[in-house]
């Protein structure tokens, strides 16, 4: 590892914004170091992100430093930065007592002015629950912080206590300690009032605010995903695979979110597309912090299939499409001597097919056939063919062609088709295909035909080229 540039040196160790950053520049400039320098003149550390440039994730360091000298601490290999501060908060958790020291000995004039009022009292949607916290956390304040918020026609209320600035216990509902708080990080509305007093002697949360904070928002993600796709508490949820081995389940649920396979696996035995969501978690005895992420993965895994979101009277009316009208449609467009698509009906199409291709890039072709009953007069010009020839004809083709193709009529004893997602090699198989069905048909003593094929864009830009190609390119059969 290529030896970091030195910085300068902050107080205290990092907090998770620090490292989101370590990890962003780590990634993108690979192969350079990036460190952190944290303590005071009794205490000095180094913490360095090195990603690289042949590796899939961040390795991280830290060193004590003494002197000219750098004594190892630990090597840690994530690109998940909530690991880091986990360590980080273990490793430091008493550097608090450094801070009190700090203080102390500060003048009193340079203490921040208390803030008390800002977090008093207020709206979320104006000052979001991680800002409130950590005003609350700067003041080293000590009470009951209560918020309440309103989901349909019910409100739902919570508490989280603070002994010093630190939370230490937080409800919400039948929900409480680290759990809870994780929840109130996605509260986006609602109102609070925080009281002062002594404090809660119970202690429910274990982890510190920024990593409560970090792992909220990552829940939050899963929670608005989730409502996205219309998930609530009566949903009844189905598995989008029903057989399936436990091997095979562990390795399509591995994530690298650190979801639990197991929980996963215990709400997957439980769905059976009849028992709500709010069923299977009470069943489980589980936290929205817990189930949340392992259902959206195993929703994103096609483990589960995405929630049925039900309509209203209003909506189904409006989802509910007449579909026998485009039979009705499709008549008033094709002939009814032959059951192909008049000439007008398959220029229209074709104009559609080149629209399309000119915008997206996508190739089709246009493959032509003139067809018909050789003149008796030795003039070499074809007749119609009979009413019941061109029937078995369209007949013919209709079962050759594939269900995207269309087949009509072009001007006088032609018929043409119209073939989307096809260059002019495979059109030319097709028509080759054709051929061979027709020379093995109706004598070519009484009938005659010829058939051209160009694609678009590659032998023409614009359709007078496209059809101009395709007479061109004509192989004739029986015609003079």
């Amino acid at each position: 590892m290529p030896e970091p540039q030195p910085n300068q040196m902050q107080n205290f160790p990092p907090n998770a914004e620090q490292l989101a950053e370590m990890v962003r520049d780590a990634i993108s400039e690979p192969g350079i170091a990036v460190e952190l320098r944290f303590g005071n003149s009794q205490k000095a550390y180094s913490l360095v992100a090195f990603k690289d440039p042949h590796g899939s994730v961040c390795a991280w360091t830290l060193r004590k430093l003494d002197g000219d000298n750098a004594i190892l601490i630990w090597n840690i290999s994530s690109s998940d930065q909530r690991v880091i501060l986990q360590q980080l908060s273990s490793d430091f958790k008493n550097w608090n007592e450094i801070a009190k020291e700090k203080q102390f000995t500060t003048s009193q004039h340079n203490l921040p002015l208390p803030t008390t009022k800002l977090y008093a009292q207020g709206e979320l949607r104006k000052l979001q629950f991680a800002n409130l916290v950590r005003l609350i956390s700067t003041d080293q304040a000590s009470g009951c912080l209560e918020l309440t918020r309103t989901i349909g026609q019910e409100e739902e209320k919570a508490v989280v206590y603070f002994n010093d600035g630190m939370p230490t216990h937080s409800v919400i509902g039948v929900t409480s300690g680290d759990p809870a708080f994780l929840e109130l990080v996605g509260w986006l509305n609602g109102n609070f009032t925080f009281t002062l007093g002594p404090g809660s002697s119970e202690i429910t949360i274990t982890k510190n605010i920024d990593l409560l904070i970090m792992e909220g928002t990552y829940l939050n993600d899963h929670v608005q995903e989730l409502l996205k796709m219309g998930l609530t508490p009566n949903t009844c949820l189905r598995r989008a695979v029903q057989d399936i081995a436990e091997e095979e389940f562990r390795a399509i649920a591995q994530n690298e979110q650190g979801i639990s396979r197991t929980l996963q696996k215990q709400i997957f035995d439980l769905v059976d597309g009849n028992t709500p969501v709010h069923a299977i978690v009470r069943a489980l005895s589980v936290a929205k912090a817990d189930w949340m992420p392992a259902v959206n993965n195993m929703i994103k895994k096609k483990l589960l299939a995405p929630p049925e979101v039900p309509l209203n009277s209003e909506e189904v009316a409006l989802a509910t499409a007449d579909w026998s009208m485009i039979q009705a449609v499709d008549r008033s467009l094709i002939r009814a001597d032959t059951g192909a698509y008049g000439y007008p009906a398959l220029l229209y199409f074709l104009e559609m097919e080149f629209n399309r291709s000119s915008r997206y890039g996508k190739p089709f072709s246009f493959l032509l056939l003139q067809i018909g009953t050789k003149a008796t007069d030795g003039s070499g010009k074809l007749n119609p063919l009979p009413q019941q020839a061109g029937r078995e004809l369209v007949n013919l083709i209709s079962r050759l062609k594939r269900k995207p193709d269309i087949l009509g009529h072009y001007q006088n004893n032609c018929f043409a088709l119209i073939l989307p997602e096809t260059d002019s090699i495979l059109a030319k198989r097709f028509a080759s295909r054709l051929i061979e069905v027709l020379v093995g048909g109706p004598s070519l003593e009484s009938v005659a035909f010829s058939i051209g094929v160009a694609g678009c864009p590659h032998e023409a830009q614009d359709l007078a080229t496209l059809i101009k190609a395709c007479v061109q390119s004509r192989q004739k059969f029986g015609i003079d």
